[in-house]
């Protein structure tokens, strides 16, 4: 079918497999089974002498083209040395097996078959790019004029570094206006003949940049907008090509070098330089040139492509451009701004935390025993030695435990869920607790940070706005711990205040009114905790009488059943999450109850579940598309999840949607001379304030979040307030006043 709709004649096709007889059990083939059978394959090349040839799955890449890594190789001409493929074009695609029991590639599958069909009939969506290097002043002046004179012009810069960087380098900037010419300058690279005039070269075309009536079009803009700002060209963005691509189909790459080849057919060209900061500089200018000029051309290209498709779906071109677009602007000045980090305090809490690891190292070395002399474990972030260690007997050096979960290599699962369940024993708690403090702690958080401040002390942190599939922002501080010994390291410089504004619990609030929940609408409407109504249900005390531990158990009964979750899952999530052990009885008497008391959210879950069978995707209030096609699976477990998700998504989506339009309305009304936005994670804003502006600000904060224009903006309006709390302190974590 898929060839047919392709326009390829089936009875033209040959079809064979590189491994000519089933595998045992059916299982993967093997290298050894597949090079038992290369003659065989190498016979039938030789008879047919194929002009085009298609590999699908990892196990014919690896056989034929000597690579593996299907979702990197596939869609490209590939380099087959062996000298029966010579003429060949040969490429690569996902199995279509892979296919059935996760439709959610089926996207990709079929990108690639009419792509290799173009290819046979030597058909070109893309149109040749032509690179033109623009190295000498004269050149630049006549660049300008082209750009004074443009509508639409789509630009990309290649860079060494981040802007805090003292290495940091602009190396080239790229333009076209009509996606065939790739006008490429070369900036401060060692090469270049403008390298000491660069910044020159920038302010003289950034006012052809930055005008009236031009259509700015970039690809992640907002990475280069930011570089080229601290070149002294500032500019803002109107198109950007990877935000859009996210909007229209969350599930697919986003990158460029995918959609130039998934939404024009070009060949593949990403690989042709090495970006990585530490090896850019070692490429030819020329060729560096070159990559940028097909960069800017292909941009530019795709913009119109998808300019098109976003026209016949109103509802997320209006997302697209009043929210996708000024929040790109919003979350660029954010990252740019960077959050203060106090550095006494950092190296201070670098050594505490230094000598807390070395405490757990000790108790660790004292059940550490020893084979034939030999330590069990000599690398405590060592798996392998971990599994040994934790699953030998006693009598071998090791604490012989019994393994409750093995990997897909058949060894003992180390992973912390798993040793969660061992917690009782000194040994295994002693593990957990040198884990968190040495490799989430100490080498995720506050190492990385000490090497990654400005000269201004201050932590530059990169967000998504493409990065989830559910539109939640993501970025290195979504993870941070709650803990205020690692929290409180940032914070703001002396005579400023480090506020913090947080959605109070907004993803019950949204599913309230998705739901129409009756209880929950007038529960809010109350003012009523949440956490604690479910509390009190469950342990039928009054709510005066209700203990933390048991709010805490709440807690993960509202979020673990609000998505749908089942009983089983929930006794792992409660544990895993919370640490709460839960019977399977315990779980099927809390779900039971929490449906009696909020009746409305089964019914929208059925409801969810119907929509995206129907359909393929649910939409948030606002608009936001989830696709789930893996609802059509022939895996049950994964067609679950997908209905899981169409649950989930509208409201984790919506959530952070309004956290964004929040910091869209808050730029509009912020005096940066007193106060302006540093950070983001989850559902909460950072700020720095000025010390004696924090009573002023706070309240306009609290009153913009509440009160957010969503019907004017979205045609959205939601029946459930929303409650919008305020903090402040020196520090992050360290309160001192609030509203």
């Amino acid at each position: 079918l898929k060839l047919s709709e392709a326009g390829l004649d089936r009875s033209q096709v040959y079809v064979t497999n590189v491994v000519k007889c089933r595998p045992p059990d059916n299982s993967r083939p093997e290298r050894g089974e597949w090079e038992a059978c290369r003659k065989y394959l190498e016979r039938e090349v030789k008879a047919i002498r194929p002009r085009f040839v298609l590999l699908m799955g990892n196990t014919a890449l690896q056989a034929v083209a000597r690579k593996s890594g299907i979702t990197k190789q596939r869609g490209q001409r590939l380099t087959v040395r062996d000298p029966s493929w010579r003429g060949a074009f040969v490429m690569a695609t996902i199995h279509p097996a892979y296919v059935l029991p996760n439709p959610g590639q089926d996207s990709v599958f079929s990108d690639d078959i009419p792509r290799f069909a173009r290819h046979i009939r030597g058909e070109r969506r893309a149109v040749r790019v032509k690179p033109v290097l623009v190295n000498t002043v004269a050149g630049v002046k006549q660049l300008r004029k082209i750009l004074d004179e443009a509508k639409e012009i789509a630009y990309d810069v290649e860079t060494q570094w981040t802007p805090w960087h003292p290495e940091w380098k602009l190396l080239v900037l790229g333009v076209t206006v009509d996606g065939t010419t790739g006008f490429v300058v070369p900036l401060n690279h060692p090469d270049s003949p403008l390298r000491r005039r660069w910044r020159d070269v920038l302010r003289y075309l950034r006012p052809a940049l930055d005008r009236e009536g031009v259509k700015l079009v970039a690809q992640n803009g907002k990475f280069d907008n930011l570089h080229l700002r601290y070149g002294g060209c500032a500019v803002r963005h109107s198109f950007d090509v990877m935000l859009a691509a996210h909007l229209l189909d969350e599930n697919r790459p986003k990158n460029l070098g995918f959609l130039s080849q998934s939404v024009l057919g070009a060949d593949q060209y990403k690989g042709m330089v090495e970006t990585k900061p530490e090896k850019i500089l070692k490429e030819p200018l020329h060729d560096l040139c070159r990559y940028n000029g097909y960069d800017t051309g292909y941009t530019l290209q795709i913009y119109r492509y998808l300019r098109e498709e976003l026209k016949q779906q109103p509802r997320l071109a209006r997302l697209f451009m009043k929210l996708m677009m000024p929040a790109s602007h919003v979350v660029q000045e954010v990252e740019a701004a960077g959050m203060y980090v106090n550095q006494d305090r950092l190296w201070e809490r670098m050594g505490e935390l230094q000598g807390m690891i070395d405490k757990e190292v000790l108790v660790l070395e004292e059940y550490n025993g020893s084979v034939d002399g030999q330590t069990r474990v000599a690398n405590w972030n060592s798996t392998q030695q971990l599994g040994r260690w934790l699953f030998t007997g006693e009598s071998k050096g090791g604490l012989g435990l019994s393994p409750l979960e093995v990997t897909k290599s058949g060894r003992p699962s180390t992973k912390e869920a798993v040793l969660l369940h061992y917690h009782d024993h000194p040994a295994v708690n002693s593990l957990l607790r040198y884990r968190t403090l040495q490799l989430k702690w100490m080498n995720t958080y506050l190492l990385p940070w000490s090497t990654r401040l400005d000269l201004k002390s201050r932590l530059h942190t990169f967000y998504k706005l493409f990065g989830t599939v559910t539109g939640r922002l993501s970025g290195d501080l979504q993870q941070v711990p709650r803990d205020p010994f690692i929290r409180s390291v940032i914070g703001a410089p002396a005579g400023w205040s480090f506020i913090v504004a947080d959605f109070s619990q907004v993803e019950l609030r949204i599913a309230a009114h998705i739901a129409q929940e009756k209880t929950m609408l007038r529960s809010f409407d109350l003012k009523q905790d949440l956490h604690l109504l479910t509390a009190a249900r469950l342990s039928g005390l009054p709510l005066s009488e209700i203990p933390s531990e048991m709010r805490k158990k709440a807690k993960a009964v509202n979020f673990g059943f609000l998505y749908g979750m089942y009983p089983k899952k929930f006794q792992s999530y409660a544990f895993e999450s919370y640490q709460l052990d839960v019977s399977l009885s315990e779980a099927e008497v809390a779900r039971a109850q929490y449906f009696e008391q909020f009746p409305g959210l089964l019914k929208w879950h059925r409801r969810q579940e119907r929509m995206v069978r129907e359909l393929g995707y649910v939409t948030s209030p606002i608009g936001r598309v989830r696709h789930l096609p893996d609802v059509l699976s022939s895996d049950r477990g994964v067609q679950m999840e997908a209905i899981r998700q169409a649950i989930n998504s509208p409201v984790q989506s919506m959530a952070s949607d309004m956290m964004l339009f929040g910091m869209i309305e808050l730029s509009k009304r912020l005096d940066p001379r007193e106060i302006f936005m540093v950070g983001t994670l989850h559902d909460g804003i950072f700020f720095e304030c000025k010390e004696d502006y924090v009573e002023k600000w706070a309240p306009i904060i609290k009153e913009t979040l509440e009160n957010l224009p969503l019907k004017r903006a979205f045609g959205c309006e939601l029946s459930v307030p929303i409650i919008a709390d305020v903090e402040w302190g020196q520090h992050w974590g360290e309160k001192e006043g609030g509203i």
